[in-house]
């Protein structure tokens, strides 16, 4: 795909972000200016609004910074959620089930370039299938959740020994390892390889091997909701927040099974990439990205920083977890019912928390940026920035602006909520551009210099 199209897709949903001006309380005094304040106001306006419930915690340097909630965990008996509430996290289970692969990894019980023929002989192209592959989403396995089945029957009970039977009968979507595509069988296969491994359950192993060291009291594998246990409901709006029927978790075993609270995630995560939980070798691979899938982990970047972690949903649920090493930043929220893209919501409070003073570039010193760039690989492939004032614009295929965040030294970026940010950085003569995107790179030289050179 051409980095053009990478940014009119990004691009057309940033016009959909959120943009109204917020305002809201909270019991501490605090002065007006601050992020606190701020955030409060943007919780406040979703809260008043029946636009948003939820939690969102950030910790820095293992302190916690900030921490709120909004909305219900029981709507009908007008409980409010509290910094406590306990919600199911979806697919963040995920990095916990990865995180007990590497552990079993580093304890010689597995070995990651394995095939799993000798745990599934029933499963199509098993003999072919790595451990990795299944971490990374390169199986080709289907996924039990694209399975009219599994909607059918989700809020019931289902064995796990009928889970893989189900999954030994989908043919491959793709050849293993020629491609990525996520995958819900993946990782619930991997439990059941945990639990053969370790001949006990998938939940023993999450208490003894991550929620004990790491003094995650409020994390397990969940069963059915129990209110007076402070877990929450998830609900869908429609004139009012209605309750959602629950998926029995008995068929998301370690892909979608965990309860947690945002300030367990926020510790799960900074253990687990700070090197608390796994060797460096371990989080190395886990953090190795192809066709944008690590081995339980995502890479996320925002405000021009990058993060590791993950994103989850189930029924109604939505979890965002991300541990920003630079900055030594942790970042949880779950929500419980949203009208609203929780991208919007996470992105918008960083911005809020991080606060980055703009850099200021008079409008004189960007027109020497202003014009049309050329890929030194593909001359087909054109880069177009106009000038609007004192801010560079991004004009793509003659339709779309991106305008650009100026970061000094010659060095724009365009902020993306589904993909990861985009840096555009020129010589100081303006005749030369580097693309950079997700750690890759591309060259490109103006058009007029081009010309000069012909």
């Amino acid at each position: 795909m051409k980095k053009s199209t990478l940014i009119i897709v990004a691009f057309i949903t940033l016009l959909s972000s959120c943009s109204q001006n917020k305002k809201s309380t909270q019991s501490i005094k605090q002065k007006a200016d601050t992020y606190q304040v701020k955030i409060d106001s943007l919780l406040d306006a979703y809260d008043k609004n029946d636009e948003f419930m939820g939690s969102i915690i950030l910790s820095q340097n293992g302190e916690t910074v900030y921490e709120n909630t909004v909305g219900f965990s029981d709507v009908k008996t007008n409980k409010k959620a509290s910094t406590d509430t306990k919600y199911r996290i979806g697919s963040v289970t995920k990095s916990f089930t990865a995180t007990l692969i590497f552990k079993a990894i580093e304890e010689n019980k597995l070995d990651l370039n394995k095939t799993i023929g000798y745990y599934f002989t029933n499963v199509k192209n098993a003999n072919k299938i790595t451990i990795a592959q299944l971490l990374q989403h390169r199986s080709g396995i289907h996924s039990f959740t694209k399975d009219k089945w599994f909607f059918d029957n989700r809020t019931k009970y289902i064995s796990s020994t009928e889970m893989l039977s189900k999954i030994s009968k989908y043919e491959s979507d793709f050849e293993p390892n020629s491609k990525g595509e996520y995958s819900n069988s993946n990782y619930f296969l991997l439990a059941l390889i945990l639990e053969k491994t370790y001949n006990t359950s998938y939940e023993n192993l999450l208490q003894e091997k991550i929620c004990k060291p790491l003094n995650l009291n409020n994390t397990y594998s969940g069963k059915g909701i129990n209110i007076n246990d402070n877990e929450s409901y998830s609900y869908k709006y429609d004139k009012k927040w209605n309750e959602f029927p629950e998926t029995d978790l008995s068929s998301a075993k370690g892909t979608g099974s965990i309860v947690s609270t945002p300030k367990n995630l926020n510790s799960f995560f900074e253990g687990l990439l700070t090197g608390k939980v796994l060797s460096t070798e371990s989080l190395t691979l886990m953090k190795t990205i192809k066709d944008r899938y690590g081995m339980g982990l995502f890479r996320y970047t925002t405000n021009d920083r990058q993060g590791f972690g993950h994103r989850g949903r189930i029924d109604e649920f939505r979890a965002t977890s991300i541990y920003f090493s630079k900055d030594k930043l942790s970042f949880t929220l779950i929500s419980n019912g949203s009208k609203i893209d929780i991208n919007e919501i996470y992105t918008e409070i960083l911005k809020l928390f991080l606060g980055d003073a703009p850099v200021a570039i008079s409008e004189n010193e960007l027109k020497k940026f202003v014009g049309v760039y050329i890929s030194q690989n593909d001359p087909n492939d054109k880069s177009v920035f106009i000038q609007e004032n004192n801010t560079l614009i991004n004009f793509i295929k003659n339709e779309f602006k991106a305008p650009l965040i100026y970061k000094g030294e010659n060095r724009f970026v365009l902020e993306q909520m589904y993909a990861e940010s985009i840096s555009f950085t020129f010589s100081a003569d303006g005749k030369q551009m580097v693309f950079e995107q997700g750690g890759n790179t591309w060259n490109y030289i103006k058009m007029n210099n081009l010309n000069k050179n012909s």
